[in-house]
């Protein structure tokens, strides 16, 4: 079993570098595993402590994944060696949580969303202000190879000017594999906030900060069915919106399509496309790191009256550019970085307010039934330098 705080810890698994960061998690649920099992392929991080209200899971967790400290959040948030609180509690708490860890003195990486308002993030900002610690936020999926060989495509020209995108995340429902679904079906959670995200920060990452949304969104029905349940009885309460359409134009000039549903059983849909003037790039999807980019110059059988159909033409895999051995540690590495050298990250605060403003637009512009300006900004995060197979990731 996992030593409590007061035993003695055994050492932590993963690669160290001289001065590694250590990290503090507070949530050992669904998704932590992932965590876990990533934070050992960055050396600028150490996995020290983690806790849960579930103390068994946590014992579970610390003996699976060797983490030295079992410990309560009280103990965690007052361990003088926990640098960075990561924060991996339910969405609805996420502020609550974040701020707290703030005003032990804690910097704070939180897993996605930053908050379910505006108004929770900006007291989680606040806080970060006055208390002078770093606050960074899921999803780390632009940071991972194939949509960073992405970003080089478009840098590098390959398809000349962007001027516009189409993204698409759809599944019929988390409740099919998720062991706790129903906070996902009430406020706070959907589509939009749990997977919009993804599709958002990356099209930050490719074209910069956006300038207004407009959308449709919409609750299907007040219930679904609870897999192997009592139909009618063991429902699940439906409060949010599940199927989200629209568009995001951006500062940059480029317009995006974008699509999060949990109301389609398949589609042919892709999950990132960007056109530019002189081709176009595709990212299919494999989870939600995308798999490897294929690219098409524009070609003369484009210019008649029927364009080539779907898998005529050339389409190539783009070379990778970056290895796809990151994962969703990989923005809390980043963090550690710049925290050691006093230099910016890439998945800050700015880029998570920008992003919860950009989904919460959808639904509020589906409500008015008008354009929605986005009042935030921030900056376009720096590419990651490319690094061959096998490689650590460079964050400088």
């Amino acid at each position: 079993m996992a030593t409590s705080s007061a035993g003695q810890p055994r050492p932590a698994g993963g690669r160290l570098c001289t001065n590694p960061v250590r990290l503090g998690f507070i949530g050992c649920g669904h998704v932590s595993a992932e965590y876990f099992q990533s934070c050992g392929m960055h050396r600028e991080i150490e996995l020290l402590a983690c806790t849960d209200l579930n103390s068994a899971l946590a014992e579970q967790q610390a003996e699976r994944f060797k983490i030295p400290r079992v410990q309560s959040p009280e103990e965690l948030l007052s361990d003088p060696d926990v640098e960075i609180v990561v924060n991996l509690t339910p969405p609805t708490v996420h502020a609550d949580v974040s701020v707290a860890a703030i005003r032990a003195g804690k910097h704070v990486f939180s897993e996605k969303p930053l908050a379910t308002t505006l108004a929770q993030a900006d007291r989680i900002l606040a806080a970060a202000r006055e208390a002078g610690v770093m606050v960074g936020c899921a999803p780390a999926t632009f940071l991972g190879g194939p949509l960073q060989t992405l970003r080089k495509v478009i840098d590098d020209g390959w398809i000349g000017e962007p001027r516009a995108a189409a993204t698409f995340f759809s599944f019929r429902g988390g409740e099919y594999w998720h062991p706790n679904i129903d906070p996902f079906y009430a406020k706070g959670g959907g589509p939009m906030l749990d997977i919009g995200c993804y599709l958002i920060s990356t099209l930050i990452s490719v074209f910069g900060p956006a300038s207004r949304v407009a959308a449709v969104a919409k609750r299907f029905s007040d219930t679904r069915p609870r897999p192997n349940g009592t139909p009618g009885v063991d429902d699940i309460k439906v409060e949010v919106s599940t199927h989200a359409t629209g568009t995001i134009e951006f500062k940059s000039g480029p317009v995006a399509t974008m699509i999060t549903s949990w109301e389609m059983w398949a589609s042919r849909l892709p999950f990132i496309e960007i056109y530019g003037t002189q081709g176009t790039v595709s990212v299919p999807y494999d989870d939600v790191w995308g798999g490897q980019p294929v690219v098409r110059r524009g070609e003369l059988g484009d210019l008649a009256y029927i364009p080539t159909r779907p898998g005529g033409g050339t389409w190539r895999e783009a070379p990778a550019t970056h290895n796809n051995q990151a994962h969703r540690a990989v923005a809390i590495a980043d963090m550690a970085s710049a925290l050691r050298a006093g230099t910016p990250f890439r998945a800050n605060q700015d880029l998570a307010y920008h992003t919860l403003e950009i989904m919460l637009a959808f639904d509020e512009s589906s409500e008015r039934n008008e354009h929605v300006p986005i009042q935030s900004t921030c900056e376009r995060p720096p590419a990651l330098l490319p690094v061959a197979a096998g490689q650590p990731v460079r964050f400088d």
